[in-house]
């Protein structure tokens, strides 16, 4: 009996390569792990009666004693081996078992093995076309009778008997040929032609602990679960009358398992309450290694096929964990986004609770699905929201249109000892369009269909694809999506004893788009598809990844008396990965790139908002009579030929020029836009950001022929930016022109956040933390300090009002009274985490990287102040971003 943690590793490495340490691991175990000094490997194998074992063509060993193994070591070449066996039967029993080991991976005898009866001249030689060869019969696992335990063979390996033909005793064939090939590349050792299964697993094999079956009486107790799309693990109660309480007897306890093989549904009782009325029992999902000893699945590939396909049910499903919010005491036009965002006030009535949500159905309300050649077609109209309280205000959201889904696949790729690879590959178009008025945030998914693949009758992997329709927003709007795409996207990797060494992810899109709107207030929508596979094991989701693709559009409109009416329009196109093991959720990848951009700002006011070069500084090597350096940065984008509209190097200055934008203080950008002019782009520039030293290169580009480039980039701290201007039109190389360049940033979140603190010496403010002012001079002008006496550590948090990604930490103190020791945390919902802690510190400037973090709030707990004033801790200025 195989012991639990070597079963895992040997069956689960390859499902369960993004387990367990993965959230802690991913990115901080080393990457060349499997970069080994030697290419030596070795293979233990025996057989049924005698052996002649080759590596790529050469004789490397031979055995004839069937009940001891037979180790070789192995000379492993980068690139393709062979390994190939001619093995002989000389009685009534036939059989080859062998187990190759290199690197820490193993190749075994099973199905995957081609065979053949008959010789073939070089049959043993790499370049040998083995295409027509059957795949080897499996008799059994090692240990299995007749042969038994082997002397030598590892103990726990997961080897099978095989041979040629339907049978190994009585009158087997008397010789077989065998061949495995296999690959070895940076990402280790794979099998070159896996079994290719459709729908289910093949050959699966396990051995469980001892369990109980489970009696019709606690079956039939237990509510319907969808085996498809239900992602729960399960935990409840249920009651069994005294009689049926009765009939279990003392198998009826705390701690006892219950299993249905033939529903792959277990149950673990973990609580029990007696009473005249019957016998309240409370459950959960056991773990996996509470009813398995031994559990494997060969190396093979799975996919979906038509067959497969699932019809859906013709009713949305709302997400159940959507809250639509709404104030009644205020209008709904003058609903702002802030506090659309706000909790939710405590007042029933103020309040309308999901379940209060009337669906109303109207007279052309459908949603057809339907498969079309290899196409699969869902035509929709629903009201999914239609509701007025008595003050007469209206919540309405409409939801329509047409999705095609073309050939859509998910296929999982499971080798030995943790090689995998999960795809998800579709085509799709979609005319949607969503429309309505309100103040709310709802997200419908249409099941599109739905299939599980067999891994034994205690498992099973589900996959679901979904329509996803989401709108975020409030007052008036229309929003119509024309898109098409195809995708491939998924992560493929290998683990070393479950520490994943290797991730990478992976996408390819076509996509075109086209979009209308109708935008009073602001709207956030997105549209797509999302496939969702998950392997469960007794009813225990053990690992869940999901792919989404599709696009996200956020629209704006403001306007009132004292602000000029402007729009904007913005239309990502998103390919993202996510999974969760354990119910634990991380992100895997996420690609986006901007389809379409339209901003309408007003006239008299153009360029305001993030553009940080608006109140810039402009100095140039040279004008030209009649231009000006100042139409750089005026906010005006018109991009027409002149001198009103733009700067120009002057006459037979020699090139390159430079274009300095000085922003005075300190910012984090991320993003440079230029604009230049009709007929005359800049074909050859740099541009550049000021270190404190040194200009620095951020963009190079040549050739260039668009009036308008945008460029992004890694954020970077500088007060300067420079443009240098090599090369201008091909018709007037030694002219080049600027209409309008704009540089944005990351926004520093903590300007708009509230703060609160333990205590505040009288003189200083909270405010100083966030009022933007990076001065270190001492004093309540500047800064924050805790109020007198006043034991430490002391607690400083910010609330940014909602969640936000955060990823760096900016922190300023005071000249000769630094914060000496201090950690900085975040809110995860439920407790504050470390992000970092320093002790001993003596800059007054430190800034804090890190991964990025989704939360509402950020702590700083000061500890202590500095050497001659240990007691007192300042900070003059927090930034976030």
């Amino acid at each position: 009996m195989h012991k639990v943690y070597s079963s895992i590793k040997k069956a689960w490495a390859s499902f369960l390569v993004l387990s367990l340490l993965l959230p802690l691991l991913a990115g901080l175990w080393p990457g060349q792990v499997y970069g080994a000094s030697n290419n030596e490997g070795s293979i233990t194998l025996t057989a049924d009666n005698e052996f002649t074992l080759y590596l790529n063509g050469k004789v490397i060993g031979t055995g004839n004693d069937w009940s001891r193994a037979y180790t070789f070591p192995l000379q492993i070449q980068t690139g393709k081996n062979v390994i190939a066996i001619q093995a002989k039967d000389l009685g009534s029993y036939a059989g080859l078992l062998a187990d190759l080991s290199y690197m820490d991976e193993n190749i075994v005898t099973d199905f995957n093995w081609k065979v053949s009866e008959r010789y073939a001249g070089g049959w043993e030689q790499s370049n040998f076309d083995d295409s027509s060869w059957s795949r080897a019969t499996d008799f059994g696992r090692y240990g299995t009778s007749p042969w038994n335990q082997i002397t030598g063979m590892p103990e726990e390996t997961s080897a099978r008997w095989i041979w040629a033909g339907s049978s190994n005793y009585n009158s087997p064939v008397t010789e077989g040929y065998f061949r495995i090939s296999f690959n070895v590349t940076e990402d280790g050792l794979a099998v070159s032609n896996p079994v290719q299964s459709s729908g289910q697993f093949e050959q699966v094999d396990y051995q469980l602990k001892p369990t109980l079956p489970m009696p019709p009486s606690i079956s039939q107790k237990l509510p319907v679960v969808n085996p498809v799309f239900e992602t729960a693990e399960e935990q409840g109660s249920f009651v069994l009358t005294s009689q049926e309480a009765a009939q279990l007897g003392n198998s009826l306890v705390s701690g006892q398992i219950f299993l249905d093989q033939s529903s792959a549904r277990a149950i673990k009782v973990t609580n029990l309450t007696s009473n005249s009325g019957g016998t309240l029992v409370d459950y959960t999902t056991p773990g996996v290694e509470e009813v398995f000893d031994y559990y494997d699945i060969p190396e093979q590939e799975v996919s979906l096929e038509e067959q497969n396909i699932v019809m859906p049910d013709p009713d949305m499903v709302l997400d159940a964990q959507d809250l639509l919010q709404f104030d009644a005491s205020s209008s709904l036009e003058q609903s702002s986004q802030q506090e659309m965002n706000q909790e939710a006030p405590s007042n029933d009535d103020a309040v309308m609770q999901l379940d209060e949500i009337i669906r109303t159905a109207g007279t052309d309300d459908f949603a057809n699905c339907r498969k079309s050649g290899n196409e699969f077609v869902c035509d929709f109209k629903k009201v999914l929201v239609n509701q007025q309280n008595s003050n007469g205000n209206k919540v309405y959201v409409e939801a329509g249109g047409k999705l095609t889904l073309i050939t859509p696949k998910v296929t999982g790729k499971y080798g030995f000892w943790g090689n995998y690879d999960l795809k998800f590959t579709a085509g799709e178009k979609a005319n949607i369009y969503i429309k309505g008025d309100a103040k709310f945030k709802k997200e419908v998914k249409v099941p599109i269909f739905g299939f599980n693949i067999s891994a034994g009758s205690l498992g099973a992997v589900s996959v679901g694809v979904f329509l996803v329709i989401g709108v975020d927003g409030s007052v008036t709007f229309e929003f119509q999506v024309d898109q098409g795409y195809t995708v491939t996207a998924g992560v493929k990797g290998k683990t070393r004893v479950f520490i994943p060494i290797k991730i990478q992810p992976y996408s390819s899109v076509d996509k075109y788009l086209t979009v209308t709107h109708k935008i009073e207030g602001q709207i956030t929508a997105w549209a797509g598809a999302k496939a969702e596979v998950g392997l469960t094991i007794v009813g225990k989701k053990i690992l869940e990844v999901s792919v989404f693709a599709g696009i996200e559009g956020t629209g704006k409109w403001t306007s009132s008396t004292d602000v000029p009416s402007a729009m904007s329009l913005t239309i990502d196109a998103l390919i993202k990965g996510e999974g969760a093991v354990f119910n634990k959720s991380f992100k895997l990848f996420e690609l986006r790139w901007n389809l379409v951009k339209l901003e309408k700002n007003p006239s008299t006011n153009p360029g305001t908002g993030t553009n940080l070069a608006r109140n810039a500084t402009i100095t140039v090597d040279s004008t030209f009579s009649g231009y000006s350096a100042a139409k750089i940065n005026d906010g005006d984008r018109n991009t027409t030929l002149g001198e009103n509209y733009s700067w120009a190097n002057d006459r037979n200055s020699p090139l390159p020029q430079y274009v300095v934008v000085d922003m005075r203080t300190a910012n984090s950008i991320n993003r440079i836009d230029l604009y230049t002019s009709q007929g005359y782009p800049i074909a050859d520039y740099d541009l550049q950001y000021w270190n404190g030293v040194t200009w620095v290169n951020l963009v190079q580009v040549t050739g260039n022929q668009d009036l308008m480039r945008s460029h992004t980039f890694t954020a970077v701290n500088t007060t300067k930016v420079r443009v240098v201007a090599r090369k201008g039109p091909s018709h007037q190389p030694g002219y080049v022109r600027i209409n309008e360049l704009e540089i944005y940033g990351n926004p520093n979140l903590a300007r708009t956040a509230s703060i609160t603190a333990d205590s505040t010496f009288s003189g200083y403010s909270l405010s100083k933390i966030n009022d933007g002012d990076r001065s270190t001079a001492l004093g309540g002008a500047s800064s924050w300090a805790n109020g007198a006496n006043t034991p430490l550590p002391q607690s400083v948090a910010l609330d940014l009002g909602q969640s936000k990604q955060v990823s760096k930490i900016d922190l300023y103190t005071t000249q000769g009274y630094v914060l000496a020791d201090y950690d900085l945390e975040y809110w995860n919902g439920s407790t504050w985490v470390s992000l970092v802690k320093v002790t001993s510190n003596k800059d007054t400037y430190r800034t804090h990287s890190f991964s990025p973090v989704n939360t509402s709030k950020i702590r700083v707990v000061c500890r202590k102040g500095p050497s001659h004033q240990a007691g007192y801790v300042r900070i003059n200025e927090l930034e976030i971003y």
